[in-house]
């Protein structure tokens, strides 16, 4: 999984527990098929972009999480340069997307995910 893939997954997750109501059977559906689609391949994490700015409450919540996420790597890149980023699979940060796309309510599940998400984003944050 690419970094970017990484930020984009970890601010998807983190909107989607941010959010105060379950999402639109339509948008449901999409993250369904996203979870079919990583449990084939875990570097296809198709357009969570797109997803997100079909549902306005979902897409301010990642525009918010997004513009965070990239000014925390921000702040680190000034310096020396970072440590390269370890060349296995994030596999928790994966399962993580395919239990909660693939759940019934994907916005309960996230919210019940959050604190490990917040830990696995630390240690990434870190080992950079």
């Amino acid at each position: 999984m690419q970094p970017n893939d990484i930020i984009s997954i970890t601010a998807f997750l983190n909107a989607l527990a941010k959010l105060n109501e379950s999402l639109p059977a339509d948008i449901q559906k999409q993250l369904h098929a996203i979870a079919e689609n990583l449990k084939a391949n875990p570097n296809n994490i198709g357009n969570l972009d797109v997803i997100a700015e079909s549902y306005p409450p979902l897409d301010e919540a990642y525009q918010q999480e997004l513009t965070a996420l990239k000014q925390e790597a921000g702040i680190r890149s000034k310096g020396l340069p970072p440590l390269p980023l370890p060349n296995e699979r994030n596999q928790e940060l994966t399962n993580s997307a395919i239990d909660t796309f693939s759940a019934e309510d994907s916005v309960a599940a996230a919210k019940a995910k959050r604190n490990l998400l917040q830990r696995l984003w630390q240690l990434i944050s870190r080992s950079r």
